[in-house]
């Protein structure tokens, strides 16, 4: 399901409450310059309506801690979480209902994973989805769901890996084995893949003090990005309070990494959405990008701009009404893409109407020729969705030719869904040639 909402997030500043500094000003009326995008989901009112708000969503935001936030006001100003209204559907994998999720894919935007404790991870096989998902104690099939709903347009947010405590091979005796320790998160976590991708895992191993106790791991990373819209992740801090945790990293697509080029966050595309991975980053930490890497990252996925190569938001592209005629004998097709409908809606816009005006006159023009309305989608949502929403939009353009003056039994309105794109669906202008109806003419 589709929302629109207002937001860009282009910088970062260090949070003063009510006090900004004059570079901080600048760089939050940069942030919140409104950008009309949109979104898909199919979150309940009373649902969106709850976490809609910015500072509410920071609070509760499920990625970065085990627990809700409830001491952490975030590094921005009041401004600048007042302006976000981000609205999406998230569970933890353990969480989901999967038979609700395979009649509705839109019931989740998001489905999360947190790092996991050793011995509740379950190595069964080489191949990293199945252990996870073996890991959330999900059947065969919940797996082939899950699969499946990240090709219709999912997103699964994979956040840490497994990690250890220095108790894992405590005995009776007292003795901790720390050779063992690091034997079994290595065995449970090396040679893996994920969607036929190799995986690589990072260590990150405490200092000890004495016999049983030892430091939490701070690690800080210089961080770049090869694609603009993350140029303004400068920096991250990786804190492990755990003794051993190893993080996992597949070998896909980078969008941040390191100045020396260690991968820190990388997305594995699947079908219309995909598999995001990132390292369990600091986030309350104003001195670091945790939190806005985390901001970015939800508004990158939701909005699917990693189709685009160019990362532009999705939005309206208008262009010219377009007459094609296939062959000198074949049927004539118009094509119109300047036809809108109300957001969400097969509900044809009133200014749109105008616009089937040339083919009323070309119909009045040829009394004996009939016409198919065959109405067409871009890629993104599901198939089933699309011939839905496509099929019925046809049916308002059916009903505006009538109105107009169109006899009925001269019209046939039809839904094909994504099929047949004219364009690529890569690129925002290409999205919007896909969005169209054609006018198939044909002589009785």
């Amino acid at each position: 399901m589709k929302s629109h909402i207002v937001i860009a997030l282009v910088a970062i500043g260090l949070m003063s409450g009510g006090c900004a500094t004059k570079e901080q000003k600048v760089l939050e009326k940069s942030i919140l310059s409104p950008e009309s995008v949109e979104i898909y989901d199919v979150s309940a009112k009373s649902t969106l309506d709850e976490v809609h708000h910015g500072r509410k969503l920071l609070r509760n935001f499920p990625f970065v801690a085990k627990e809700p936030v409830l001491d952490f006001n975030g590094k921005f100003s009041h401004q600048f979480y007042d302006k976000i209204d981000y609205r999406y559907k998230f569970s933890q994998l353990r969480d989901v209902d999967f038979w609700k999720l395979r009649t509705n894919p839109f019931a989740e935007d998001f489905i999360y994973t947190l790092p996991t404790w050793s011995d509740e991870f379950k190595r069964v096989s080489n191949d990293l989805f199945t252990n996870l998902g073996f890991t959330y104690n999900l059947s065969t099939k919940e797996q082939e769901i899950l699969k499946w709903w990240i090709g219709q347009g999912g997103i699964l947010w994979v956040e840490g890996g497994i990690y250890s405590t220095r108790y894992d091979t405590f005995k009776k005796n007292g003795d901790i084995n720390h050779k063992a320790i690091v034997k079994k998160v290595v065995d449970k976590s090396k040679n893996l893949r994920f969607f036929d991708k190799s995986v690589k895992t990072y260590m990150s191993t405490a200092k000890k003090v004495d016999y049983i106790n030892y430091i939490p791991l701070k690690q800080q990373f210089k961080t770049t990005s090869n694609i603009a819209y993350f140029k303004d992740i400068r920096n991250v801090e990786l804190v492990s309070q755990d003794f051993l945790s190893v993080d996992f990293m597949p070998k896909a697509r980078t969008l941040l990494k390191t100045t020396s080029g260690k991968t820190l966050v990388s997305f594995v595309q699947y079908g219309k959405g995909g598999v995001v991975f990132l390292r369990p980053f600091e986030y309350k930490d104003k001195m670091y990008d945790g939190e806005l890497l985390r901001w970015k990252l939800m508004y990158y996925l939701i909005n699917r701009m990693y189709n685009d190569k160019e990362a532009m938001v999705v939005e309206e592209v208008k262009v010219p009404v377009k007459v094609k005629v296939k062959s000198p004998v074949a049927d004539k097709v118009i094509i119109l893409h300047n036809l809108h409908f109300a957001y969400k809606s097969a509900k044809l816009e009133n200014d749109s109407r105008k616009n089937l005006g040339i083919v009323v006159k070309y119909l009045e023009k040829h009394p004996k020729t009939i016409v198919e309305v065959a109405g067409y989608t871009d890629s993104i949502g599901s198939n089933s969705y699309n011939y839905d929403l496509s099929s019925r939009r046809a049916a308002s353009v059916l009903e505006a030719l009538v109105e107009m003056g169109i006899n009925s039994k001269r019209i046939i309105a039809k839904g094909y869904g994504e099929t047949s794109p004219v364009a690529t669906n890569a690129t925002k202008q290409g999205r919007a040639l896909n969005r169209r109806i054609e006018f198939i003419l044909k002589q009785r």
